[in-house]
């Protein structure tokens, strides 16, 4: 990961569950506007698989580790993964930290 004073990037996936495709697409909308409105958040991207809508790519960006730490534990964020967890493959989403190329 990056050190502490530069920003954090990542991107993380999952597929909803057949038939929850729409339920999940709702409750990532409205926890997006939660995390864009956190101090440290740089954006919240939400984009669904152009072949497949139960598949979903978020891409964040906060300013620092001390932002991210603070959006990790925010309340909003375990309500969230409880209820993003049964509608989901695998029960949670995958997360791929990324660092500007040099």
């Amino acid at each position: 990961m990056p050190g502490e004073s530069e920003p954090i990037t990542l991107i993380a996936t999952f597929k909803a569950l057949s038939g929850k495709g729409a339920q999940v697409h709702r409750l990532i909308s409205a926890y997006g506007e939660v995390v864009r409105s956190e101090p440290g958040n740089v954006f919240f991207d939400i984009y669904t698989d152009s072949d497949d809508s139960h598949s979903f790519v978020i891409i964040e960006r906060y300013l620092d580790q001390r932002a991210f730490d603070d959006h990790l534990g925010g309340e909003e964020g375990k309500a969230f993964n409880q209820v993003l967890g049964p509608l989901v493959e695998g029960g949670g989403s995958e997360l791929q930290f990324l660092r500007l190329g040099e």
